[in-house]
């Protein structure tokens, strides 16, 4: 399990599916008498209000015109936190009790995994729940044992999603497992389903996935470096190629100033640059930047000795766009002949890549 780590806000990854039907109606069973339940489309623009109902007699409908937009999900205040996910794609009947969908063949194949994926996700929050009571002497204490829980209901939950995308590739519902959780998928694989024709990949929700793929493509290991030209610290326009493939391992860490985890990163990116540097390894910055001298402040405050560049474009960085890089940190870890050995090495996994190939 690369890069999960225990952090308690993690993703409860409940996610849903998509289908291209526009009218709906759901006929909806609660237990909770006056409650307001509230149906959310995942597509709708960012603001835009829920539609909302209020359980009468134990039940509570929605119906509408999806408009092409099928993600959503039937959220309540008390019950489950992440929602009941489903697609508006016709007629359907919900039970929030048993967080149980009957409708299209889509649907229910969606909810089929959704309820796989309840041990889980309950796992995760009884987990954060624990961890929320103990002191900060048990916490240290018990961190271990709880990292292990973490990963141990991560890897359940992710095998869950991962099959429901594998078997699934002629179905649009597996979108929204790839939308929320894309970046714990091989990136290989998620370039093969599209390649393949996979159904979801297709799906509007997956826009900002599928436009990266030729970025994805170009760091993959094996491949060759794809040689970019930004300008460095004093505006002097600089190639990949003059730092990269010429004999020596270099490290192209795609980070920012504003970009939190990519600043917690830096000291072990240093330590290992101290460490391998005298025996030819090499680190080339490549930051998502877009205020010149919060860039170099971070360079001087941190003391960072290696080459940097930046078109200061943000999300729009020439860098981003060549190498499909969606976020940060992120790194490519490049051989003496301009090969790409490994990607998104981080922590631990980047010490060790560095050791095994310099510790010899």
């Amino acid at each position: 399990m690369n890069n999960l780590r225990l952090t308690f806000s993690a993703v409860l990854f409940l996610m849903v599916g998509a289908v291209m039907a526009q009218d709906y109606q759901i006929d909806g069973t609660y237990s909770k008498e006056g409650a307001v339940v509230y149906l959310a489309n995942q597509q709708a623009a960012r603001g835009a209000q829920p539609d909302s109902a209020v359980v009468r007699n134990g039940r509570f409908s929605f119906k509408g015109n999806a408009d092409g937009k099928v993600f959503a999900k039937i959220i309540n205040k008390n019950g489950y936190p992440s929602g009941l996910t489903l697609l508006l794609d016709g007629p359907m009947t919900v039970d929030l009790d048993t967080y149980k969908v009957s409708g299209s063949e889509e649907n229910n194949l969606l909810n089929k995994y959704m309820l796989e994926l309840l041990g889980p996700n309950q796992g995760i929050n009884d987990l954060q729940e624990r961890a929320s009571k103990m002191s900060r002497e048990e916490m240290e204490k018990g961190r271990e044992q709880l990292e292990r829980d973490y990963d141990s209901l991560m890897t359940a939950g992710l095998a869950i999603m991962e099959k429901a995308v594998e078997e699934n590739q002629s179905y649009i519902f597996p979108a929204w497992f790839l939308y929320k959780n894309y970046f714990y998928f091989d990136r290989a694989k998620l370039i093969a389903y599209a390649d393949n024709g996979a159904a979801y990949m297709k799906t509007p929700l997956l826009e900002p996935i599928t436009k990266n793929i030729d970025g994805w493509r170009r760091s993959l290991p094996g491949k060759a470096f794809t040689d970019i030209e930004e300008p460095d610290p004093n505006g002097e326009m600089h190639k990949l190629s003059e730092y990269v493939g010429n004999g020596n391992y270099v490290l192209i860490d795609f980070w920012a100033s504003w970009c939190g985890p990519c600043m917690r990163e830096m000291p072990n990116v240093k330590a290992l640059y101290e460490k391998y540097h005298a025996k030819g390894f090499d680190i080339v910055g490549l930051s998502f930047d877009r205020d010149k001298k919060a860039w170099l402040g971070a360079i001087d405050r941190m003391k960072l000795p290696w080459h940097h560049l930046s078109d200061l474009a943000f999300w729009n960085t020439k860098a981003a766009k060549t190498y499909g890089v969606m976020s940060i940190p992120f790194t490519l870890l490049v051989g003496p002949d301009g090969t790409i050995v490994a990607a998104n090495l981080t922590g631990e996994d980047l010490a060790a890549k560095l050791s095994e190939l310099y510790d010899k």
